[in-house]
């Protein structure tokens, strides 16, 4: 592996729902750990879900979100981060009319049979 640079707009476009923007990968380059970029929209939220592999760091560039973990609000502004431990159901509400740009990283916590497969590994198979 050797050193390499991506500018602003560089990296993977996939769409997984919306648009992400794959800034290093879980299978190429990141070794496990993932960076993505993304908007996050009202109406375009994820349902409440699980990650059991992987933890997740959400980092807010611009807007807000409030995490859902547990029936608890978390909310996060500019320059916050969101830390949510392997198999802590979660979601995410944009308030209306409103959008965030946001910095997702992802770690695996625990190897699979298989290798590691995280989501930003599944949005890798998508592009081969």
């Amino acid at each position: 592996m050797q050193p390499y640079v991506l500018n602003e707009n560089d990296g993977m476009t996939v769409e997984y729902g919306i648009p992400f923007l794959i800034k290093l990968g879980e299978c190429t380059h990141g070794r496990g750990l993932a960076m993505v970029q993304y908007t996050a929209r009202c109406g375009e939220e994820p349902p409440e879900h699980v990650h059991a592999t992987e933890d997740e760091i959400f980092y807010v560039i611009k807007g807000s979100l409030t995490f859902i973990t547990n029936g608890t609000a978390h909310p996060v502004t500019v320059g916050g981060i969101m830390v949510l431990p392997a198999g802590i159901p979660h979601t995410y509400i944009v308030a209306a009319g409103e959008e965030a740009e946001v910095l997702a990283i992802t770690y695996p916590v625990q190897q699979l049979q298989n290798g590691w497969g995280g989501f930003v590994a599944d949005m890798e198979s998508i592009r081969g």
